[in-house]
């Protein structure tokens, strides 16, 4: 049985993560279902800038991203680009789907503390513009990989 701990934090879903191979397709295909715009897709930051790590290793991993923001969280599509990354491994071992649910942290370094007392382990950090993030590893006891974000 696991112990009880308190992550404040950790109240509400602020994301779910979906791995796409074709984030153009994947993108118009939701924004008919939700009736909205087609979010222009981002890259994400340069490895100098992400400073990820996958597995331990420092990664050059990269992805496009793109947004839909619903008045209860935002879903966001990731097409794996380059190098080692939790999401191409999820999508060469699964193919498309869900990745993660993400939550908002305030303390990068406390929360993945307390995931470490109750053996959850973290298998991708980076950073980007005004944050950082951290996943769980898809191996962990939850059933589902976590994402943390952290604003700066």
């Amino acid at each position: 049985m696991l112990r009880r701990i308190r992550m404040n934090e950790m109240k509400r879903v602020v994301q779910v993560g979906i791995v796409v191979r074709d984030i153009e397709r994947a993108s118009r295909l939701w924004a008919k279902l939700l009736g909205t715009e087609v979010p222009t897709s981002v890259e994400t930051e340069t490895p100098d800038i992400t400073n990820m790590t996958y597995r331990g290793d420092i990664s050059p991993g990269r992805a496009k991203l793109a947004f839909f923001t619903l008045e209860n969280l935002t879903i966001e599509l990731i097409e794996p680009i380059g190098g080692p990354s939790t999401w191409r491994d999820f999508l060469e071992k699964h193919g498309e789907g869900m990745h993660h649910i993400a939550f908002n942290v305030g303390d990068m370094s406390k929360s993945i503390e307390i995931l470490k007392t109750i053996d959850i382990d973290i298998e991708q950090t980076g950073d980007f513009t005004g944050g950082c993030y951290a996943y769980t590893s898809p191996l962990s006891k939850l059933g589902v990989i976590l994402e943390l974000l952290a604003r700066k």
